[in-house]
C-alpha cells in the first residue's frame, strides 16, 4: 500500500507485485504518478545544505535515485476499507499530491500518513511534527490535516521521521504551529 506515488516511496513495490503477486494499492489520483506516466514539478522549500546533501547521499546509496517504476497498480480512492488484515481504511490527504493518503489501521491504534506530514523535514535536519517537503500543495495538504482529527490513533507514522505516539490531535496541532511564518 502506497501513501502516494513520489518515487522515494515506491521502493521495491515493483518488484513485489511482479516476483510474487503482491497487488500495490495506491489512490486513482496518483496511479499515473507511480506508474511514471506524469513527471513531479512541485518545488522543495527550505534546505540547508548539509541535510540535503546528508538525504541525497543516503538516497544515492540506497539506490533511491534509481526509479523503478510500476506497471500495474490497484486503485483506492477516499473511504474504502479493503479486504487486508486489519481492515485498513483509506483517508484522501491531497495536497502533498494530488492521491496522497493517509491509512488508517484501528486494530494496531494507528495512522499511516506518508508525506502528508513529516517528523523528520529531510532538507533541513529539523525534528518534530511539520510539514513536508516536496509538496505539491502546501495549502491543501495543510487542510488534508482536518482530515485526521476525524480519527482516534495513538500512532502516526510519516513517510520520514520517528513514529509519533502523542496522538493524531496532538501532531495536527504541533505540525500547523510549523506551517505558521515565524
Amino acid at each position: 500500500m502506497l501513501t502516494h506515488g513520489d518515487t522515494d516511496h515506491l521502493g521495491f513495490a515493483e518488484r513485489l507485485r511482479r516476483e510474487y503477486g503482491v497487488p500495490v494499492f495506491v489512490h486513482s489520483a496518483d496511479a499515473a504518478r507511480a506508474r511514471g506516466e506524469v513527471k513531479v514539478k512541485n518545488t522543495w522549500g527550505q534546505a540547508k545544505i548539509g541535510a540535503t546533501a546528508g538525504f541525497l547521499w543516503y538516497a544515492s546509496r540506497k539506490g533511491g535515485l534509481r526509479t523503478t517504476y510500476l506497471t500495474e497498480v490497484s486503485e483506492v480512492a477516499d473511504g474504502d476499507v479493503l479486504d487486508l488484515p486489519a481492515a485498513p481504511r483509506i483517508l484522501g490527504m491531497p495536497g502533498h499530491s494530488p492521491g496522497s493518503i493517509a491509512v488508517h489501521v484501528p486494530a494496531v491504534d494507528a495512522v499511516f500518513v506518508g508525506d502528508g506530514l513529516t517528523t523528520r523535514h529531510v532538507l533541513t535536519g529539523q525534528h518534530g511534527p511539520q510539514p513536508a517537503p516536496f509538496t505539491d500543495d502546501r495549502d491543501q495538504a495543510l487542510e488534508s490535516l482536518d482530515r485526521l482529527g476525524e480519527l482516534q490513533a495513538k500512532w502516526v507514522l510519516p513517510g520520514h521521521g520517528t513514529p509519533w505516539n502523542g496522538g493524531v490531535q496532538e501532531v495536527v496541532r504541533q505540525v500547523r504551529a510549523a506551517a505558521r511564518p515565524q
